[in-house]
C-alpha cells in the first residue's frame, strides 16, 4: 500500500496490532517496509519486510514514518504525534492538543483552553511550524485551499496536504489531513492526521461519497 521508515534503534514486530501480542523480532532503524493494513485504531500498521522471506507482522504507527517523494518534513513530526487523543468529557483537556490549538490566531482564549474544539487545522499547523514553515494560522481546515501550490488528485503524493469539504445532519464544514495512499477502486484515501475520531492516527476517507452520517469530497490537494 505504501512504504515507511522505521524511527528507533529497534523496534518490535509483533504477531498482532497491539503490545500484548508476542514480538516475532526486531526491526533495525532506517528500515524500509512495506505497509499492507491499518488497525481500526489507526494506530497500529500491518507491514511487510521487503526481500524474499521477508516476514509480515504489526508495528506501532508512532516509531515509522511513511516515505515520500515530495518535500513533506510534517511527515515525521505527525507520526510522531500517532495516539494522541482527547480527554474524555469536560472537566480536562490533554495538554498536547492545547500546544496545536494554540498555533491559529482566529480561536477565542476559551476555545483555545478545550480540547472538545475542532483541531484538524490546529493540528496541521502546528506540525507545519514544527519544520520551520509557515502554515495558515487557521483554525478552519478549508483554509488550507488556498495554501502553497496544488498538486492533482490523480497525481497524489504521500505527504501532500488533503482539504475537504464535510456535511453531516449537524452541519457543514471541513478537514485537512496528510494525504498517505489512494485506493482508488474504492474511491478513497488515507490520511494521517488530528481530530480523526478525537485523535490523532491514521483514517481512511471516501474521495466523495458518506461516511456514517457524514458526506465528505476531497477539494484539493496542497504539496509545498
Amino acid at each position: 500500500m505504501f512504504q515507511v521508515i522505521t524511527t528507533p534503534d529497534s523496534l518490535h514486530m509483533r504477531q498482532g496490532a497491539g503490545t500484548g501480542f508476542d514480538s516475532i523480532g526486531f526491526i533495525k532503524q532506517a528500515t524500509v517496509l512495506t505497509a499492507l493494513a491499518v488497525d481500526s485504531s489507526g494506530t497500529w500498521l500491518q507491514v511487510k519486510e521487503d526481500g524474499k522471506g521477508g516476514k509480515t507482522g504489526w508495528c506501532s504507527a508512532r516509531y515509522v514514518v511513511p516515505a515520500s517523494a515530495v518535500d513533506s518534513p510534517w511527515l515525521a513530526v505527525a507520526a510522531k504525534e500517532v495516539g494522541t487523543k482527547e480527554y474524555p468529557g469536560n472537566n480536562y483537556s490533554h495538554p498536547r492538543i492545547q500546544q496545536y490549538l494554540a498555533t491559529v490566531n482566529d480561536l477565542s482564549a476559551l476555545e483555545k483552553l478545550h480540547d472538545e474544539t475542532a483541531w484538524c487545522s490546529c493540528f496541521m499547523n502546528w506540525c507545519v511550524e514544527q519544520t520551520g514553515r509557515v502554515g495558515t494560522d487557521s483554525a478552519w481546515a478549508k483554509s488550507w485551499g488556498n495554501w502553497r501550490k496544488a498538486a492533482a488528485i490523480s497525481a497524489m503524493q504521500t505527504g501532500d496536504i488533503a482539504v475537504f469539504d464535510r456535511r453531516s445532519p449537524k452541519g457543514g464544514g471541513g478537514h485537512v489531513g496528510i494525504a498517505i495512499a489512494i485506493d482508488t477502486t474504492a474511491k478513497k484515501i488515507l490520511l494521517l492526521g488530528g481530530n480523526q475520531s478525537d485523535a490523532v492516527r491514521y483514517a481512511w476517507y471516501p474521495l466523495d461519497g458518506m461516511q456514517r452520517d457524514t458526506h465528505y469530497n476531497l477539494l484539493s490537494l496542497r504539496r509545498a
